[in-house]
């Protein structure tokens, strides 16, 4: 399995899943590469774009049945699209606010 990490010089690194993130980037017309940068000029469209791909995808999303889950180790529990992204729309948020870049690449 392949690890993203997100850096930005006004914050913290976000780590993700390499497969949870190019399938929504594809969908939002972002072109993932393996290493990848956002300028900062970009991030206010980037987000916007991440953002409706995001909702969308949370409008069609069944909630887990409640007696299921606590069955389930928490490794398994499914997580919700919106609280998966949570952190690196956090990121970019902020990068774009600070006017700057981020970039990513695999977690080594």
């Amino acid at each position: 399995m392949a690890v993203v990490v997100f850096r930005s010089k006004v914050s913290g690194e976000v780590i993700m899943m390499r497969n949870h993130v190019e399938p929504v980037f594809k969908e939002a017309g972002i072109i993932f590469h393996e290493r990848g940068a956002f300028l900062a000029q970009d991030l206010p469209s980037i987000i916007a774009s991440l953002e409706q791909v995001i909702e969308s995808i949370a409008q069609s999303e069944v909630p887990e049945d409640e007696d299921e889950a606590k069955e389930k180790p928490a490794m398994l529990a499914s997580v919700a699209i919106k609280t998966r992204f949570y952190a690196l729309l956090k990121l970019l948020r902020k990068a774009s606010d600070k006017g700057v870049n981020v970039h990513w690449e695999p977690l080594t």
